[in-house]
């Protein structure tokens, strides 16, 4: 008898509308290691630190572009380092577009000295 192989499962992140996929033939997880599910709504790891940063933006009402921004830089750091505070401050303020002195500055701000990676 033939073997049958299932379709391909994929997931579409509903902000950026990334798509991720496994072939058939490999065990799926239930969600891409890196994504969330919130109401219903998926969402990759980028536009999770995103989302932090918008959420940091909306809540200060009337303010300069450079505090907005400076809200924004400080809400993606706190979300990469609280989500994987063992990750390099370099690989953190790289994948958040911002400087590892930045990076530094949040670890000791959230008292995450001692999580510092070896």
């Amino acid at each position: 008898m033939p073997k049958t192989i299932e379709p391909a499962v994929d997931w579409t992140c509903t902000q950026c509308e990334v798509k991720v996929s496994w072939m058939a033939e490999v065990e799926r997880p239930e969600l891409p290691a890196t994504w969330v599910r919130e109401d219903d709504e998926l969402y990759c790891l980028t536009c999770r630190r995103d989302r932090a940063g918008d959420a940091a933006v909306a809540g200060l009402g009337e303010a300069s572009m450079a505090e907005r921004h400076k809200a924004e830089s400080r809400a993606r750091i706190d979300f990469e380092m609280k989500r994987s505070p063992e990750r390099q401050d370099a690989r953190i303020a790289q994948s958040c577009h911002t400087s590892v002195k930045a990076v530094k500055l949040a670890r000791v701000r959230l008292g995450l000295q001692s999580r510092l990676p070896s």
